[in-house]
């Protein structure tokens, strides 16, 4: 009877290594696709990100990972143009299945920390859809669990710094909702607190000390910063030009690094990296719309020095019904504007009202506020080239 028991002990003993050992197999496959999904999305490969995401997705399907990395490949095509609608569904979707294994992780295992961070993923993918679409509600409500959820995972495992990048940035939106809105919120029970103090530095911790978001954060870190003093968009540059250099096959980093040099008035140099990045078209395949896109740029830097000859000639490289077919929407209304301001310093007036005016009329929703600025006083005073 006793050597019976030992046997089954045995037994049982080299089957629980088994498991172990097939589990720890499992958890570094999962850790070598993430990194590597990761790594494509830095390099602006979504297509083999999303070959990842299906990977992931059929290896752990009920752990909700795949659906948390599918989301944030979808939400990264969407920051491109807000304005495509093609991942809408998806979004939603995947939002959904994972917020069903995540909300059920929870239930079974309550000090489970990844339970929350999925959950916090999903609230985050469908506050950020729900915004870029108006629907305030939704995003509030989703706002408010987002930074709920991640602060819960964060209580439970102070090491999971990736989780900052997403609280981070839920902070900070949540902290400059639109005007509109917060005149509304001190009835909304829904609006989300926002805390700037929390936001950068969560988001910077994110970039120095994450595990798969380091460079992701990175750049939304830059992101934020370019919008601030000389002194943050300096370390914004700094920040954009170590991106370019590890990843130049990304074009956002490099035409996002070529129009935060224009904007703090360094043109020389980013007409070089405007240079660099078109000369190396072939060795990274870029595609026309990307170098049509660093092309706008240097014209914009053309008209601020009153270069207006090489500005026109350059813009005439630049094929209008590609550009307005393939361009993101926020690019559409710079290059309309663009177009409108060169005609009215070529003194075609009349081609200038109709450009400033059609522009108004159709980018009104998603052109920026200094695109729509600049075409009103366009139809009040003719446009003049320089700063």
């Amino acid at each position: 009877m006793g050597t019976k028991i030992a046997l089954i002990a045995a037994l049982c003993l080299q089957l629980s290594l088994v498991v172990s050992a097939a589990a720890a197999d499992i958890s570094e496959k999962i850790s070598e696709l993430k990194h590597q999904g990761t790594d494509f999305r830095l390099r602006g490969d979504h297509a083999g990100a999303d070959r990842i995401g299906r990977e992931l997705k059929a290896l752990t399907p009920d752990s909700g990972i795949g659906y948390t990395f599918s989301l944030n490949t979808l939400v990264t095509k969407l920051t491109w143009d807000g304005r495509d609608t093609q991942y809408d569904e998806l979004i939603l979707e995947d939002a959904q299945t994972l917020l069903a294994i995540c909300i059920r992780q929870i239930s079974e295992q309550p000090e489970n920390y990844l339970g929350y961070y999925h959950c916090g993923q999903a609230h985050f993918s469908l506050t950020y859809l729900n915004a870029l679409r108006g629907n305030y509600y939704r995003a509030g409500t989703n706002g408010s669990s987002t930074i709920s959820r991640l602060e819960q995972a964060l209580n439970l495992n102070p090491d999971l710094i990736d989780a900052k990048m997403h609280l981070g940035i839920a902070y900070y939106f949540a902290d400059n909702l639109p005007p509109f809105v917060k005149a509304f919120s001190r009835y909304l029970w829904f609006i989300p607190t926002g805390d700037s103090d929390k936001s950068l530095p969560y988001i910077d911790d994110a970039s120095e000390h994450g595990e798969y978001f380091k460079d992701v954060a990175k750049y939304l870190y830059v992101d934020l910063l370019s919008n601030g003093t000389e002194l943050n968009q300096e370390l914004a540059t700094s920040h954009l030009s170590d991106l370019v250099s590890r990843y130049p096959e990304n074009p956002r980093f490099n035409l996002r690094y070529i129009s935060l040099l224009i904007d703090r008035g360094l043109v020389a140099q980013a007409r070089i990296a405007a240079d660099q990045f078109i000369d190396s078209a072939v060795q990274f395949e870029r595609s026309q719309q990307d170098i049509d896109l660093a092309r706008l740029w240097i014209i914009r830097s053309h008209m601020e020095q009153k270069n207006l000859e090489q500005a026109v000639s350059l813009f005439d490289e630049i094929n209008a019904d590609l550009a307005l077919q393939t361009f993101p929407t926020w690019a559409r209304s710079w290059f309309a504007l663009t177009s409108a301001q060169l005609a009215d310093s070529l003194n075609d007036r009349d081609a200038a009202r109709q450009g400033y005016q059609l522009l108004i009329e159709k980018h009104a929703e998603f052109a920026s506020q200094e695109v729509l600025s600049a075409a009103r006083a366009g139809l009040k005073k003719p446009f003049a080239l320089g700063r």
